[in-house]
């Protein structure tokens, strides 16, 4: 049986994850000076898409929570996928500064592609 997490999205990107899947995941390591990890895609347990996280990014010119993907990851790959709470690499302070926005009790980071096939369900949210 696969695990189910959602990853949520604007529209705008929906066509081109719909093709390649989820791939373009990045994390801040460091703030000052700014530096980033790439292939990290960020995935959640918590399907409502009030998400405090897409709250704080009004200066995009899109809102990160329109779109709800369910994603079943086979449990061959699950070994990609680690609970927040095991990243280890992140510094104190960028842990602390992105936790402040959300449930980083329900956060995962898969690292490599989320495959299209993977994506299980779309659901566009209403009050977006």
């Amino acid at each position: 049986m696969n695990k189910v997490f959602y990853h949520f999205t604007a529209k705008k990107f929906l066509e081109s994850i719909q093709k390649e899947g989820i791939t373009r995941g990045v994390m801040v390591k460091t703030i000052n000076p700014p530096s980033f990890l790439h292939n990290k895609q960020w995935i959640t347990t918590n399907s409502n898409f009030k998400q405090d996280w897409a709250i704080g990014t009004g200066r995009l010119p899109y809102k990160r929570n329109e779109v709800r993907l369910t994603i079943e990851i086979p449990l061959g790959e699950i070994e990609n996928c680690k609970p927040w709470s095991q990243m280890r690499f992140l510094t104190p302070e960028v842990a602390k500064d992105l936790e402040a926005f959300g449930d980083p009790e329900n956060w995962h980071i898969f690292q490599g592609k989320i495959k299209p096939q993977w994506i299980t369900q779309i659901d566009f949210n209403e009050a977006t």
